[in-house]
């Protein structure tokens, strides 16, 4: 199910605040000062497979420039980019959706680069087999054209998009076909191996931030782990597992064992928050796998906590399950319901390495259609798809999400290697559940500045602003896991300002 945006906007007027109540995609909720913030209500988006979501094209797309008639080889340009995808109709066995705001871009040199903008539709279901059917209209430097998929076979699984379009116009000195991987992110965070040096203001990242690859910093390594009194230095502790828990909480592991004056001795596989909490400790992880005799520790490299509770994570070093017989493995994708849930080679099922082995569970997020992005330990040669590094994002439908270096492109390191690594996940998207509108608990007001507070338990937030409630809001901060956000740009004068909270 995709969530409807839940906001809370905020007039600020000097001291004094007005509610409204106004609607768009999400209910709109006015919050007043004078009403001690009291929350209105909000609409529930009832069951159904998609209402709206914006896409990042992955790895894979691509467009292609043809000349028919004049024999030049094909021009092809890796293709980039977002749109975003409403539902129009949902009448079994089909859905129909329009896609909006298509912003695709290939780099390259002149005249061999291109813009593609403008909008399409696009259909998928059937009774015995899934089929698809895309039409796109749009302009590419300029230019109309028209495009439709070549063949209605679907070999994805839904929301991810795999099509391929070619032009229905008879151009035969410039004849355009694209290829369109694509999945509802917003953002992906991660974190790296290895620490490096960002071209802009030479900022320096490491091993233990938390980073976005539209090229910031969420969190930093000392933000994380100051409720646990544990000091950040330029070389850690490390961040070897990450998943975001409901109110935005961050729930990591550490690449090595630490000491918190708060905690006491923390393992490495142990799962902490940075709310100063142990969540969850290593044996406890494995408790139900009965390991005989109980071992100290086996680390842990990737997590994600399910909604209802279930923990699914993977282990440093292989350990023996008394219980099923069978030796954990480091690559396999475990449950702490005592579960195998998936072998490392059923996650590489649709690859085709050219050894057999287990190489490793790095980095995960599994999204609730059951889908695994993840990383391995170990890089190896794809029979099909050529080298494939440590730190290069997967998908166990068999696609390279991302390129390690293409997730760094936007902090441009300065370090001239090959793989930054990729020790962990997170991926912000609108194919989440949805959640119970956010609320504004605390607004105050400085001489230059406005504090503002809230509580919601989705997992991440973005702040919008507008100075009017009917001009268009825009993004006051970024995407991120905090309830507490400092507006430093209002002046010494106190002007009005409406604020939206989004939530996801």
């Amino acid at each position: 199910m995709i969530k409807l945006k839940l906001e809370s906007d905020l007039r600020i007027q000097g001291l004094e605040m007005n509610r409204r109540l106004g609607m768009k995609i999400e209910r709109v909720i006015f919050c007043s000062m004078l009403t001690a913030l009291a929350l209105a209500g909000a609409r529930r988006v009832e069951a159904q497979p998609f209402t709206n979501a914006l896409y990042t094209l992955l790895e894979g797309s691509t467009i292609t420039d043809e000349c028919l008639i004049c024999g030049r080889p094909p021009i092809i340009r890796p293709l980039r980019g977002t749109f975003e995808l409403a539902l129009l109709e949902e009448k079994f066995p089909f859905s129909r959706y329009r896609l909006t705001n298509i912003a695709w871009q290939a780099e390259g040199d002149a005249p061999f680069s291109y813009d593609v903008t403008g909008a399409g539709e696009y259909r998928i279901g059937g009774e015995v087999a899934v089929m698809q059917n895309m039409a796109l209209d749009v302009q590419v430097n300029g230019q109309k054209r028209n495009f439709t998929n070549d063949s209605p076979l679907v070999e994805r699984t839904f929301p991810l998009i795999d099509v391929s379009l070619t032009e229905t116009q008879n151009t035969v000195f410039q004849f355009f076909s694209l290829r369109l991987v694509a999945a509802p992110v917003r953002e992906i965070w991660f974190s790296t191996t290895g620490g490096f040096t960002s071209a802009f203001n030479n900022v320096r990242g490491g091993p233990g931030d938390l980073l976005s690859a539209s090229g910031r910093i969420v969190k930093s390594a000392s933000s994380l782990v100051a409720a646990l009194g544990i000091p950040a230095s330029d070389s850690g502790p490390g961040i070897d597992a990450v998943d975001i828990g409901p109110g935005g909480e961050v729930l990591f592991s550490f690449d090595q064992n630490q000491v918190s004056p708060v905690l006491g001795p923390i393992q490495h596989g142990d799962l902490v928050s940075n709310r100063g909490r142990m969540v969850q400790r290593n044996q406890a992880l494995l408790a139900e796998f009965g390991v005989m005799p109980v071992v100290p520790d086996v680390g842990l490299d990737a997590v994600h906590v399910k909604d209802d509770g279930e923990v699914l994570f993977s282990i440093s070093s292989n350990i023996f399950s008394e219980r099923l017989g069978l030796t954990l493995q480091r690559g396999d994708l475990l449950s702490n319901r005592g579960t195998i849930v998936a072998r490392n080679a059923l996650l590489l099922g649709r690859f085709h390495p050219t050894t057999s082995k287990d190489f490793g569970l790095d980095a995960l997020y599994v999204w609730p259609n059951g889908e695994v992005w993840f990383s391995t330990e170990e890089g190896f040669q794809d029979q099909e798809l050529g080298p494939i590094g440590a730190g290069d994002l997967l998908s166990n439908q068999g696609l390279i999400v991302f390129r390690n270096l293409e997730l760094m492109s936007a902090f441009a390191p300065l370090e001239d290697v090959s793989s930054f690594g990729l020790d962990a996940l997170y991926i912000v998207t609108d194919f989440t559940p949805p959640a119970p509108p956010p609320r504004f608990t605390r607004v105050n007001r400085g001489l230059r500045s406005i504090s503002l507070q809230w509580d919601g338990t989705g997992k991440v937030f973005q702040l919008l602003k507008a100075s009017q409630v009917n001009a268009p809001f825009t993004p006051l901060s970024g995407l991120m896991p905090d309830q507490l956000f400092i507006d430093a740009d209002v002046g010494t004068e106190a002007g009005a300002g409406f604020y939206r909270l989004r939530q996801w």
